[in-house]
């Protein structure tokens, strides 16, 4: 490892060289290469290794550091406190000529370049260094840029940190607050992290003000004490444990424990039901089960079933409530008959809608997305009120944004019952049909039946905007046609959105356009809400929850951050503060600018039940006019001045696209997740087309699973790393062979 400070005509940046070498192996007595691909995994924990020491240098000096992020608030690293936003970027090129060399790039090749060929890019874009010039001719030069008000206010700058500096070595914060952080952050999405990825946040957020050795101290002790589940370098915690064996437990309970669902009532199905359909209603209707579970593929006729077993329900006497996880589910399952059905989080949080519940039947759809949380507040209160469970969804679609897969637990882990629906209705064209049901089970098999079928399209990454544009064209050529285009990154998704907004300007199909402000979500956790250190001013906490002082959906624009409050002011100048204490009354949101057009076409990313006006979030919403800053849809509905909660809806995300269907679906990508690739592709009733610049890349990203490991699945390996370490410690010493490392703890090795 080689430090350098080397002198340059660009700013002179002091670096941290790492060289891997060959290493001789005296057990075999041979020499091994290093295995890289831990190092790669291990990338952020080792950037911000290197960012926490380098900031405790830079405080060590008297200076104070704060976090640099990006547009959507991701932290991308940190910049001395003080130090103008002009002046960082007058000196701070190196960015722009490496985004300059991937630009011209993926113009002249048509693609975008491999992680080996930035690293190449990178180094041939660097200018020249001048071995012959002195530190202190590059300090003139560079000193040379400043204007005398900029040189200034360095110098007091340098003065302050110079008289901090004396006044003895900078505090350091405990390392636990930052392992609690972590915890918190991470744990609310995921039930089972890595090691690395736990210290690197906790290193993020104590960045300049924390030790890595004290940190790993901290986390080997939860370790030790059993504070955390671990197993070689995953972990859990207790409270993900205990949660998904209550759920278990609270389904294991209640089997075979109850008179049949649909009473002494002989149902008969409706004849419009397929045969398959029928079974399902009847074995639902037939369970004696606390909870039973309708498992459907997309576009098996799940909702059709659903409304022949609500039927039956109530035709034995039984009455119903229905939930689901998003507003847009709920709306769904309202068009068709339950009209009192109501959101997940809306039931937890009602004590009427809960009172209310006592002996009836809770019909759950879109369970899949149902994280363990909310799976174990919906058990919970059935159990209490009497209530019996149905549960519709489908593991195989996308998963639940809060941490844990309640369904595919529950699938696995208890003993609930599941009927299925696999019978694809959906799909107009046999050979569509065909291959959307391989794609359920062999991912990449249905992508080959998909070829055969000619959807998939290969062309130039530069040239990917304008054929899905093309195809996008072709396809609505026929104005009654629904179309949808799917995509994996908000990336992909600007780039192909500009090149149908293009494509439809030149044809006349867009009138003139109005730049207006919409509030982008930056999607934070809990945890990353309460540390104040993550709010910059201008941006926006639009109100969820009414409180003293302010109304919901107001928004509010930070005008200053302190170490203890935020402060905002509303529309009419009028300031708030706001603790962190109060996070949980408020989204963050940044403000972007839009160009929005009649003609146009919306995506509504916010829920809204106000009397004059209702909004899901989700919604498809086509432009009539815009006058005087107020948008004007189709359907008559004129969004409030404080409704900026809008995107451009020709591209969405396959997280997005779930539960809609329309007549043709375009993906464009070069890789994807398999449950996502699944669901965008399996939207359309007669048409597909996938446009990509890399097939084989993405038809070998089928084959990766956005499945999350368990804390029940953690328990048992740890379990089994224990038998292990037993039975180590007490076999005979004599023959006992070293064990094998892997690669993964090999690099874990490493980087102790």
């Amino acid at each position: 490892m080689l430090t350098r400070h080397k002198p340059r005509t660009r700013p002179a940046t002091a670096h941290t060289c790492v060289t891997a070498n060959l290493t001789y192996d005296g057990l075999e007595g041979r020499w091994k290469a290093l295995q890289a691909s831990g190092l790669y995994e291990r990338r952020a924990f080792q950037t911000e290794v290197y960012r926490n020491a380098l900031a405790n240098e830079v405080r060590s000096l008297g200076y104070e550091v704060e976090p640099n992020r990006d547009s959507r608030g991701r932290d991308i690293g940190f910049e001395i406190r003080g130090v103008s936003d002009e002046l960082l970027e007058r000196y701070s090129q190196r960015s722009a000529q490496r985004d300059a060399a991937i630009t011209k790039f993926t113009n002249e090749h048509g693609r975008k370049p491999t992680d080996n060929e930035v690293a190449v890019l990178v180094r041939e874009s660097r200018a020249d260094k001048l071995t012959e010039i002195a530190t202190e001719q590059v300090h003139r030069q560079q000193q040379a840029r400043l204007s005398p008000e900029e040189s200034q206010a360095l110098d007091r700058l340098r003065g302050t940190s110079l008289e901090q500096s004396r006044s003895g070595p900078q505090k350091l914060s405990p390392a636990v607050d930052s392992l609690q952080h972590a915890k918190d952050h991470l744990f609310e999405r995921r039930s089972v992290v890595y090691d690395h990825e736990l210290l690197a946040e906790a290193l993020r957020y104590g960045r300049g003000r924390v030790d890595l050795g004290q940190l790993r101290g901290a986390l080997e002790i939860e370790k030790s004490q059993g504070t955390v589940i671990h197993a070689g370098d995953r972990l859990a915690t207790h409270e993900s444990l205990d949660r998904e064996q209550r759920m278990i437990a609270l389904v294991n309970h209640g089997i075979d424990r109850y008179e049949r669902l649909g009473g002494t009532h002989k149902f008969h199905p409706s004849e419009r039901l397929r045969e398959e359909q029928k079974r399902v209603v009847e074995r639902v209707l037939d369970s004696r089960d606390f909870a039973i579970n309708l498992r459907g593929a997309a576009g098996t006729g799940k909702t059709a079933t659903l409304q022949e077993i609500d039927r039956g329900l109530r035709e034995s006497g039984r009455e119903v409530t229905a939930v689901a996880p998003t507003r847009g589910a709920v709306e769904e399952l309202q068009k068709v008959g339950f009209r009192e059905a109501m959101t997940v989080s809306r039931l937890l949080q009602d004590e009427t809608a809960q009172s209310a519940l006592r002996g009836r039947v809770l019909v759950v759809d879109e369970a899949g997305m149902i994280s363990g949380r909310q799976m174990e507040g919906i058990l919970r209160l059935a159990d209490q009120h009497l209530a019996r469970v149905v549960f519709s969804g489908d593991t195989r679609q996308i998963q639940s944004v809060e941490a844990s897969d309640a369904l595919r637990i529950l699938e696995r882990e208890s003993q609930m019952k599941s009927v299925a629906l696999t019978g694809v209705q959906r799909q107009t064209h046999a050979q569509y049909r065909d291959a959307i049901q391989t794609l359920r089970q062999a991912p990449e098999q249905g992508f080959e039946k998909l070829e055969r079928l000619g959807a998939v399209h290969e062309v130039p990454f530069v040239e990917r905007g304008r054929s899905v544009a093309d195809l996008y064209r072709d396809m609505t050529a026929d104005s009654s046609r629904r179309v949808l285009v799917v995509a994996p990154t908000y990336e992909e998704i600007g780039r192909v959105t500009r090149a149908i907004r293009n494509d439809l300007s030149e044809r006349g199909h867009l009138g003139q356009s109005v730049t207006m402000d919409r509030y982008v979500p930056l999607l934070w956790t809990e945890a990353q809400k309460r540390d104040l250190s993550n709010y910059r001013e201008g941006h926006v906490l639009v109100i969820h929850r009414a409180a003293r002082g302010m109304k919901k959906h107001e928004a509010l624009t930070v005008s200053s951050v302190g170490p203890e409050v935020i402060v905002a002011r509303n529309a009419r100048g009028e300031e708030r503060t706001f603790t962190p204490s109060q996070t949980r009354s408020f989204s963050v949101h940044e403000q972007k600018s839009i160009d929005v057009a009649p003609g146009d076409r919306l995506l509504l990313t916010g829920n809204r039940r106000d009397a004059d006006f209702r909004a899901t979030n989700g919604e498809l919403v086509s432009v009539r006019r815009v006058e005087n800053g107020r948008i004007q849809l189709d359907d008559g509905r004129t969004l409030p001045a404080n409704y900026r909660e809008f995107d451009h809806g020709y591209v969405i995300t396959a997280h997005r696209s779930q539960g809609k269907t329309v007549d043709g679906v375009i993906l464009s990508a070069d890789a994807m997740k398999q449950e996502l690739f699944y669901v965008g592709a399996s939207r359309g009733r007669s048409e597909i087309a996938i446009v990509t610049s890399d097939r084989e890349q993405l038809r070998e990203s089928l084959g990766t699973s956005s499945a999350r490991p368990t804390a029940m699945e953690l328990e048992r390996q740890q379990s089994g790393f224990h038998a292990f370490e037993q039975s180590v410690q007490h076999a005979p010493v004599r023959g006992v062979k070293p064990p094998v490392l892997t690669t993964r703890s090999a690099s874990v090795a490493i980087l102790a």
